[in-house]
Formats: structure tokens, C-alpha cells, sequence
């Protein structure tokens, strides 16, 4: 049986929802591209049903409805041929189904990944013919190898076909381009494995363990190259998950396409259920300890877990993750397994991490290796000096096996390169750092688009900005803060988010459909945010990519940043009250180490997912808020307190309102929640001490209003405080400015001097 041919059948069996004239139709436009590496006859011959090719034609058939795992309907359910958003289908407990929202038919971008409107089917046709065009374009520059083919293919049926729904019916919200990836998977799979059980498929899943502790273990912040090894500690993680993932795919010969999720930390692949896959794995798992063991004596570890699956694992793909999850847990619970233990027990002088002290000292940087006494800094942390001090100007990332000149070490026989350009220069793979079209010299090359959150603020010289800088630039107060957040339940949702009654519809293409749009938001989006939005220029991106992020800037632009991306995320999952996200901005010192900024940032977002005031938010058990000066807020209460701090600050910036004026206002805030929480009625105090002070110390106000008709001073006395104390004692009527009254005080009076209590 033809190996490639059948393959490309799988992945090309749906073409006909993107393109009129179909799979056929493509092959003879596109014959002399695809000539370089298949026989363009024997696939027309599958694609056409010959009697010669029956066996592979009913393979590719199979791996296309594996792929898209449908029942028979009787109607259609899509709108013409555009993605129905795959948000639009996630539901929680007795949640009632949103409304469907749809994708415009438009070429891939961070920003076109925002349900909104139909395009047209003009549109479709206008787009397919540029995908055309630009397949035809390799004609004088093939790609020279099948697996070289495979990433230019998946490349341009990623920026055109991403929103083309895959079926008018239940897979109106799988994207044709995540199908079609998985159906050329599933059929090397099937063609590789030849279990008599039909359990053909091994879904692998590599997990990068101890991540926050590995980015953030970088010794004080007043080490000289701390900001550098941040940067290139947080790009570690991502690269040598990849380089694993591709070098599991390389032993295995297989092609990208493989490769399902690779995001946060972590990659999923789909592997065949060959007879030496098992031992293959387990050889691979070995290799992984033994080399993480060596270079970072147990500090970080990759651990890799496998399952094996017949037809239903792909159909209840949730399932699936689920189980292996389990797996992968007790693989963490067991890590170094192999490396410590044998068949007697531990492994003694495995434990012996230096064998030579003479003549060695801790490294300043890390606190955790030795090195010379003449060098200040390990080989690792002088290694990650350089990467961060190369990362803001790279744009292209090249994958070798074997060495380069000017590249680094990753893991095993494999090294990267941090280019600011393109080269051909052996790279088995490239990628284009949140690129929007390929030089001409990267045709038929093996070059893809990778969204990254690289954005690294810089001063008006183009100098990368310290912590103490990015602190320099925050009005008033000169202080950081850290914008942590995540999406809510996520494990939830993919587990269980896409049931409908008796029917799960947690496929593997839906899943993956799902969480390459998230990766898309994390990684893309919100980098778009930051590069493009100048309030944000001098915010700085740890990592934000999968679903969550780690952001650090100027504190008091901050909050703004974290209440935009929760609004933006609210229209990227197509207005799904079943996706929200929880967030905390805490605010530092810029000479805290960023380690405990970590630490406290990550209990104060756990705080906001199981915390609430139950008094504003009654019913609400917590996510789906933000954290900030320590309070809780739901998101729109967030968004209405942000303009208030803005004008108590101009009023402050004016000396139309004291401070004296406004930490009074505070302290009735405070005595007010007291009163609500407690019920105590000391605390109902505040309201007698606010009518008096009114009476006495907003006499000059008032006349200052009748004579300068201030806007800014009328809001202030007759919308603000003439809001916050009308009827606060009455436990029906929860007046949230008066609540929120301290923060927003102690928010004005930061955003005007540079130090407050």
C-alpha cells in the first residue's frame, strides 16, 4: 500500500468545502508542486476510487471520518461555509447553549480570530484562489523533501483554511484545517500500526515539570543579566519541550501534522501503535531523565506519558486526555524513576551531583550550580545571558540535529539558532516569529508561523528596559506590578464543556480546534496588545501562551491591561458566559525578587478563584474577577472603577480635592464594609461621620463648583459622593462606590505623588 499518497488523500478528502474544484481539482492545478515528492498519478487514482487503490481509498475515507467523527443528520446546521466559533458550543452544567457566532472568511491573524459576522461566499472563492496562486508559486521552489512538503502544506492550509467549517452538519465548528491535519495523522497511523484490534494510535504527552520554579529561580534582582536569563529561562521551557516533540516524530518518521498541541509547557502528539512503539517510548523517557538529571541535577524535569487508543479514543478525545492525564500524574509522582532506581533500588552514586569541589564556588546567578572560581556565572546561566540578550532581535528560530555555528544546546543532538533573518542553513525546521508572510528566499523551505508573547519593552535609546525602568514610567507611585491570570475551569470544560445531553462532542479535531484558537489569544493576541497599544509599550511579557500569562509593568497601567484582556477574551470565545477568566495585579517594589513576586502573585490568583464577596456577588462561589490592592472585583465593577481612580486623580493633579479630603472617604469606605460584613452597628458610625463631614468641609467645594462650573468638580460632588452615602445604611441597597471607595482613593493618591501608605 502506498505510504505518502494515501496520507495526502486523508488530507485533502475535504478539501472541497474550501475549494470547488475538490481534492482532484487541486492535484492537476498543482501536479508539478506536488510531483517533487508524490506520484500525482496513483493519488488521483485513490482520490478518484480506481479499482487499483481501493485499499487506500477506503483508508483515507476512514481517517477523514475519524477525523470529524460525525452521526447522520438530517439538515444542515451551518450557515455556508464559514467556522462556526467551537466557544459557541461549550456549555457548564444546565447553561443553555449561546448563540452561534461565526468566523469572517479572511487569511489567519491573531486579530481575525474574533467571532463576529459571516463573510461571504465571494469571499471563500477569493481566498481559495489566493491559496492557489500560492501553492503553484513553489513551482520554482520545491520543497526537497516529504517531510519539508508536509510543513509548507500544513503552513498555507493553516493561513487559508482555518476558518472554513469542516461540515455543514455537527462539524460545523470543527476548523477544515485542524481536520485535515488530524485525518493525514490518523491515516499514517493506521498504515503504520496494523493492530488486529484496530487500536492503531498512541497519544503521547510531554509535560515540562516545575516551570515557575524553574523561570523564576534566578537569584536576586540585583544581579547584573537577571532580566536576560528571565526572558531566555521562559523561552527555554517552550523550546525544549518542542525539540523533544520533534525528535519523538523524527524516531518514529513521522511529519509534523503529527505533533497536535504544543503550547505552555507541553505537547500532545499522535503517534502508531507499532510493535516497538512501547520500547521506542520507553528508551526515549530514559534519555529525557538521564539528560535532564545531568544538566540541571533534578531541578526541572520532562516527563512523558502514553496511552494506547482504537477509534473511540479519537471520537471521545476528551476522554482520552483525561485518562492520560492520570497517567501523566502518577509518571510525576515516580520522576527520575529510571535514572535513581534499578532493580535492587536507588542508584547511590547517582545522588553524587559533584564528584571535583576543589576549586569551585556557587554561581552568583542561579545559587544552584558550581563553577570555576574565575567565572562568575555557570555554564547554564552564561548560556541563557546570551539567549536573552539575542531574543528581542530574533524572528526566525531554526531546529538543527547536530551543531551549527552561533547555536545553543538544547537537549540530545538538538540545537537552535536565534536569527534576525532568514537563512538556509540545514534547519530541519524554522519558525517565523509572529510573522504575517515568509520572505521569498523561505519559499519551499520547512518554515512555519509561530505566535510568541516575546514582547520586551525598550527606552527612547532602544535600550531593553531594567524592572527599576519599567517602574520609572508608572505615574506617580514608582513601584511594578504583576499581571497574572488564567482561564477558569478549563479542565473542566475540555473534559466535559462540550457535552450535549447524552451526546460528548469532545472530538480530537474539536479539541485541537479549541485549543490552537486559545494558544492563538494567549500567545498571538496578546502580544499584538502589547506591541500595538502604546498604554502597554512598557509592560513586559514573562509568558503568557496556552491559557494563562505572567506580565509584569508599570502598576498603574496594569489593572487597565488585565480589565481589556478580560473583555477581549468575553469576544474571542464568542461572548460564552461559560469562559470566563480570574486575574491578579499585585503590586511590588521594583527591587523585589521576582521569585517572591511570583509566589505572591500565584496565591492571590488562587485567592480570586475560591474566594467572593458574598455580599456584592451573592450566588458567586469566585473566578471570574480580579484582585487588586487587596479587594476583589468582578470585571465590571473593575471597568467602572478604573475611569472613577482616573478623575479623583485629575482632581488631586488640580487641587480641587485635598487627600485629606479623600483618605476620609476611605475610612467610611472601610468602616462601611465592616458594617456590611459583620453587621456590626459601631461600624454604621461612618454614615453620621460623613453627613457631618459634608456639612462642614464641603462648603468651600461647592462654592468652588458655583464659580468655576468644573466638570470634573461637579461629577465628584454631586454624582460621587453624593452617591456613596445616599442610603448606605440600608443593607437592601449595597452601594459599590462606597465599597470600593478605599481602593479608589488609594488609587488616585498613587497616580499623583510618588509614595503613599
Amino acid at each position: 500500500m502506498e505510504y505518502r499518497e494515501a496520507i495526502m488523500a486523508a488530507w485533502l478528502m475535504n478539501i472541497g468545502r474550501f475549494l470547488d474544484e475538490g481534492a482532484q481539482g487541486l492535484v492537476r492545478r498543482c501536479g508539478k508542486v506536488l510531483e517533487a515528492c508524490l506520484d500525482t498519478e496513483k493519488l488521483l487514482g485513490i482520490l478518484s476510487g480506481e479499482p487499483e487503490y481501493e485499499a487506500e481509498r477506503r483508508l483515507a475515507e476512514e481517517a477523514f471520518h475519524l477525523s470529524l467523527w460525525e452521526s447522520e443528520a438530517s439538515e444542515k446546521l451551518a450557515k455556508g461555509r464559514n467556522l462556526t466559533s467551537v466557544f459557541s458550543r461549550v456549555t457548564v452544567k444546565d447553561q443553555a447553549r449561546p448563540q452561534k457566532m461565526y468566523y469572517s472568511i479572511k487569511k489567519e491573524s491573531p486579530g481575525a480570530v474574533f467571532p463576529r459576522e459571516e463573510g461571504s461566499d465571494e469571499e471563500r472563492k477569493k481566498l481559495a484562489l489566493e491559496f492557489i496562486e500560492e501553492l503553484r508559486s513553489l513551482e520554482h521552489h520545491l520543497p526537497e523533501s516529504w517531510a519539508d512538503f508536509i510543513v509548507v502544506f500544513d503552513g498555507l492550509l493553516r493561513k487559508y483554511a482555518w476558518c472554513i467549517t469542516a461540515s455543514d452538519y455537527e462539524g460545523e465548528d470543527v476548523s477544515l484545517y485542524n481536520q485535515s491535519r488530524i485525518a493525514g495523522a490518523a491515516a499514517a497511523c493506521m498504515l503504520r500500526s496494523r493492530d488486529p484490534e484496530g487500536r492503531h494510535f498512541k497519544l503521547v504527552v510531554g509535560d515540562f515539570s516545575g516551570i515557575q520554579n524553574y523561570v523564576f529561580s534566578v537569584a536576586n534582582v540585583s544581579e547584573k543579566g537577571v532580566a536576560k536569563r528571565l526572558r531566555a529561562r521562559s523561552f527555554y521551557v517552550d523550546v525544549a519541550v518542542s525539540a523533544i516533540a520533534q525528535d519523538i516524530i523524527f524516531r518514529f518518521d513521522l511529519t509534523q501534522n503529527h505533533i497536535l498541541m504544543l503550547t505552555g509547557g507541553k505537547f500532545y502528539l499522535l503517534l502508531p501503535n507499532t510493535e516497538d512503539s512501547d520500547r521506542l517510548l520507553e528508551a526515549i523517557e530514559r534519555e529525557i531523565e538521564e539528560s535532564f538529571l545531568s544538566l540541571f541535577k533534578g531541578q526541572i524535569a520532562i516527563h512523558l506519558a502514553w496511552i494506547t487508543m482504537g477509534p473511540e479514543g479519537l471520537k471521545d478525545y476528551s476522554r482520552s486526555v483525561t485518562e492520560i492525564m492520570r497517567v501523566l500524574g502518577d509518571k510525576k509522582s515516580r520522576a527520575f524513576h529510571h535514572s535513581l532506581t534499578d532493580e535492587k533500588g536507588w542508584t547511590e552514586d547517582k545522588f553524587n551531583l559533584y564528584e571535583e569541589l576543589a576549586g569551585k564556588h556557587v554561581c552568583r546567578s542561579c545559587l544552584r550550580e558550581l563553577t570555576d572560581r574565575d567565572r562568575n556565572h555557570c555554564a547554564n546561566c552564561a548560556m541563557q545571558t546570551e539567549i536573552g540578550a539575542r531574543l528581542p532581535r530574533t524572528r526566525y528560530l531554526s531546529y538543527y540535529r547536530g551543531e551549527r555555528e552561533g547555536t545553543y544546546h538544547i537537549y540530545g543532538d538538538y540545537w537552535i539558532g536565534l536569527w534576525p533573518e532568514f537563512r538556509r542553513d540545514g534547519a530541519f525546521l524554522t519558525e517565523q516569529i509572529n510573522g504575517t508572510g515568509l520572505p521569498d528566499e523561505a519559499r519551499g523551505a520547512p518554515v512555519k508561523i509561530r505566535y510568541m508573547a516575546n514582547y520586551i519593552p525598550v527606552d527612547d535609546q532602544g535600550e531593553v528596559m531594567t524592572f527599576q525602568d519599567m517602574a520609572e514610567a508608572a505615574r506617580g507611585a514608582k513601584r511594578l506590578a504583576v499581571l497574572k491570570a488564567d482561564v477558569d475551569t478549563l479542565g473542566y470544560i475540555f473534559a466535559d464543556g462540550l457535552r450535549t445531553g447524552k451526546r460528548h462532542f469532545g472530538t480530537i479535531s474539536r479539541v485541537n480546534t479549541m485549543s490552537r484558537f486559545l494558544e492563538i489569544f494567549f500567545s498571538g493576541y496578546v502580544n499584538e496588545v502589547l506591541t500595538r497599544d502604546r498604554a502597554y509599550r512598557n509592560v513586559y511579557s514573562v509568558f503568557s501562551g496556552g491559557d494563562d500569562l505572567f506580565l509584569i509593568g508599570p502598576w498603574d497601567v496594569m489593572p487597565g491591561l488585565a480589565e481589556k484582556i478580560s473583555r477581549d477574551f468575553r469576544d474571542f470565545a464568542a461572548k460564552n458566559p461559560a469562559l470566563t477568566i480570574s486575574a491578579a495585579v499585585s503590586v511590588f517594589q521594583p527591587r523585589e525578587h521576582i521569585a517572591n513576586m511570583a509566589e505572591l502573585s500565584e496565591k492571590s490568583l488562587k485567592y480570586v478563584k475560591n474566594h467572593t464577596v458574598r455580599e456584592l456577588y451573592p450566588g458567586k462561589t469566585g473566578r471570574d474577577g480580579v484582585r487588586f490592592l487587596g479587594q476583589l472585583f468582578s470585571w465590571e465593577d473593575l471597568g467602572r472603577q478604573l475611569e472613577i481612580w482616573e478623575r479623583l486623580a485629575r482632581l488631586l493633579e488640580r487641587k480641587l480635592v485635598s487627600t485629606n479630603t479623600l483618605k476620609r472617604i476611605g475610612t467610611y469606605s472601610r468602616m462601611y464594609r465592616e458594617f456590611l460584613m459583620s453587621h456590626d452597628v459601631m461600624s454604621l458610625m461612618f454614615e453620621p461621620l460623613f453627613h457631618y463631614d459634608r456639612q462642614r468641609n464641603y462648603g468651600e467645594l461647592e462654592n468652588r463648583k458655583e464659580r468655576q462650573k468644573d466638570e470634573d468638580l461637579r461629577w465628584f460632588l454631586d454624582d460621587y459622593v453624593g452617591d456613596l452615602s445616599e442610603n448606605a445604611a440600608d443593607l437592601r441597597v449595597i452601594k459599590k462606590n462606597l465599597f470600593f471607595a478605599e481602593a479608589a482613593v488609594a488609587c488616585g493618591m498613587n497616580l499623583t505623588k510618588e509614595e503613599r501608605g
